[in-house]
């Protein structure tokens, strides 16, 4: 591997690292260096992760990352200085995952399992990573980068936190398959003592090299007698020059070509074999040549990622059983509560009655009104009754005058001899509470239903036409669409079931790489050859199975068991609810992939919700928006859904009308347009 490049990461971060070194093959390269000095960032460079802006960084042979070659992926074997393990996956899961991802046989990943667990001391192989300790953990995690034998072994800080025998254990390890497979392994670590047993070393301080040997020459050159003290006198001397404003570090390398052989002691070299140091030029990128098959496939999703990041998802899911099953039936309880609470008619609603009628045409009124939605509160005067409502007893008051019977009786059948105070007289009063508007309409639909009950059959008795007691205004039967009747809860329905299924299926996805890029999981995916379309689309897959059983539940409930109305293919009403829950689901994760906290993600989930809500015409029809509010109303993904939903089931139409089809097309430019963003996204932050 050679390297010789500068480096800028974004506007806020600029670092630069001038270094020209070359790894061979088959030897230990010790990276040493305290925390921060570039250490990591360079070993991103090699498998691709970060994109230099200038120079070349060549890895076995080839640009990380060109079309066709496989690094990052099984070329490469990376152990971060996280653990980076899914604490739900057993030991032979964990193995079995990276071995999928490397694209090994079961029989092969079964083979190095069992050797990698005797050689590694680890525990039974069916024992869950978040039971292990952390010297455990540490040693899985080398497994799984050791598992398909790569041909480079990158290493990050893999001995912090460990017991002396276990760092003991990796390095013989290291030496031996290095010295026996002829594998490249790049260490770093801030331990300066144990890289002594590297066959070179790289001393880093700020961003660039200060040292490049033997450990053995590095001692010797500066007669110190252990390579901290190296280090100490090369940080002293670099700090002197960046007093006096150099502005190149030189880098102290051997004056002549070496070559190491696997005879000698680590850190000792001969005149045989691979040569440790070559020129430093600039390596020609225009020698690796992918085809065109090579770069074709290269923009192709491999299965076997999409599959095992999909065994990666169901796993973690069936360990979480009790999550997946509120997850489950969750949707339902909302639909449930929705069509419990939501537009019914309130019942015992106090309303304060003061019947001061001689006659009896008062009493027979009050016997009509429904007992079941208004309880009558009967009191003696209109003050008493009124201050009632005043103090909040009541919602309303009724008052009938002293001449109500003698006044109506003159009002219908004698209307010549009717005056003004015969009007007033014959008039029942209501003083309604109006704070609660739902609540006042209620009491006064039911008092004028009230009254014309008892208007018809009054003149009934007396041989009149009830139709008198009607406004002469008449709603034709049956109509258009809907029924005579329509409630509350029928007009919210549909759009009630999309917005439970967008959010709810947001809500499983929010989290979806914000933990994973936290505990390093998503960096050892890609190095492991994972694309971001990857993991999305696994992710996708697996989701809607959790979101195909939330919409069968839920609309059984709907349905089935509180007979929401549905005139049109129920068919498209299911699709269109998926086309929805899968929209929400990429929202989920475009969040997840922005968001480097979970009160970030979880946040920008929540705000997502209001605006939604009351902007897609859901709660409220859309006609009573403000006009310029309207404009952002017509952009957001469920407003042409919900019009959609409704047109389906309350008026039967199907997708030759424009309302229906056009709320499938929006939902799904929705769906593509945020998945595109969200897979740039976690590309660049990958």
């Amino acid at each position: 591997m050679e390297f010789r490049f500068s480096l800028s990461m974004f506007k806020q971060l600029s670092v630069e690292m001038n270094l020209q070194l070359t790894v061979p093959k088959g030897a230990i390269y010790g990276l040493l260096g305290p925390s921060g000095c570039g250490k990591t960032t360079l070993l991103k460079c090699v498998v691709g992760k970060l994109k230099v802006d200038g120079g070349t960084v060549m890895c076995l042979g080839a640009p990380p990352g060109s079309p066709g070659h496989e690094v990052p992926g099984c070329k490469v074997g990376y152990m971060p200085q996280e653990i980076a393990l899914y604490n739900e996956f057993t030991i032979s899961e964990t193995l079995m995952y990276f071995g999928i991802l490397h694209g090994m046989s079961f029989t092969k990943v079964r083979e190095r399992m069992a050797f990698l667990l005797e050689f590694l001391s680890l525990p039974n192989k069916k024992q869950l990573i978040s039971t292990l300790s952390g010297g455990q953990k540490r040693r899985v995690s080398f497994a799984a980068a050791l598992l398909q034998e790569p041909e480079l072994l990158i290493l990050d800080e893999p001995t912090v936190g460990v017991d002396p025998l276990l760092r003991e254990r990796i390095w013989d390890h290291m030496m031996h398959i290095a010295k026996t497979s002829r594998i490249t392994i790049i260490i770093t670590t801030h331990y300066i003592e144990e890289a002594r047993q590297a066959n070179m070393v790289g001393l880093m301080r700020n961003g660039h090299l200060l040292a490049e040997e033997t450990p053995s020459r590095l001692m010797s050159s500066y007669q110190m007698t252990n390579l901290e003290a190296v280090f100490l006198k090369l940080c002293q001397t670099d700090q002197n020059i960046i007093n006096n404003e150099r502005s190149v570090t030189p880098v102290y390398r051997s004056s002549t070509k070496r070559y190491l052989t696997y005879d000698e002691p680590p850190g000792e070299f001969t005149d045989e074999e691979t040569p440790l140091i070559t020129s430093f030029s600039v390596p020609d990128p225009t020698i690796y040549n992918p085809t065109c098959r090579q770069r074709a496939r290269s923009y192709i999703p491999r299965f076997r990622n999409i599959f095992a990041s999909a065994f990666k998802n169901i796993t973690v899911m069936w360990r979480q059983i009790g999550l997946l099953i509120f997850e489950f039936i969750f949707p339902s309880v909302q639909i449930v509560l929705f069509c419990l609470c939501i537009g019914r008619d309130p019942f015992n609603l106090n309303v304060a009655v003061v019947n001061n009628d001689n006659g009896q045409l008062g009493n027979i009124f009050l016997q009509n009104v429904e007992n079941y939605t208004i309880h009558q509160n009967y009191f003696h005067n209109y003050s008493t009754g009124l201050q009632s409502v005043k103090d909040g007893d009541c919602w309303g008051l009724l008052f009938i005058d002293k001449n109500f019977t003698e006044d109506l009786i003159i009002r219908f059948l004698d209307p010549k001899a009717l005056d003004n105070n015969t009007l007033i007289g014959s008039t029942i009063q209501l003083n309604l509470d109006m704070t609660n508007e739902q609540v006042a309409l209620i009491i006064q639909e039911k008092i004028i239903q009230a009254f014309q009950n008892f208007a018809y059959s009054e003149l009934e008795q007396i041989g009149r036409n009830p139709a008198l007691a009607d406004i002469p205004i008449t709603i034709m039967e049956p109509p258009v669409y809907g029924e005579k009747n329509p409630s509350f809860t029928n007009f919210m329905a549909p759009g009630i079931v999309l917005s439970i299924t967008f959010f709810m299926a947001t809500g499983l996805t929010t989290l979806a790489f914000v933990l994973e890029r936290k505990e390093g999981l998503l960096e050892r995916g890609f190095v492991a050859g994972l694309t971001a379309f990857e993991i999305m689309l696994a992710h996708v897959m697996t989701q809607m199975v959790v979101l195909t059983v939330q919409v069968t539940l839920m609309l059984i409930f709907a349905i089935v068991v509180f007979k929401v109305p549905y005139r049109g293919p129920l068919v498209w009403v299911v699709i269109l609810v998926l086309f929805q829950g899968l929209c929400g689901m990429n929202l989920g994760i475009l969040f997840s992939a922005v968001c480097d906290q979970e009160t970030s993600a979880i946040q920008l989930a929540l705000a997502s919700v209001y605006p939604n809500l009351l902007l897609s015409g859901i709660i409220w029809p859309l006609e009573a928006i403000p006009t310029s509010l309207q404009y952002i109303s017509k952009i957001l993904p469920m407003t042409y859904a919900t019009e959609a939903m409704r047109c389906i089931m309350s008026r039967g139409w199907d997708l030759t009308y424009f309302p229906v089809y056009r709320g499938y097309i929006v939902t799904l430019g929705w769906c593509f347009g945020i998945l595109i963003l969200a897979a740039i996204c976690l590309r660049v932050r990958l």
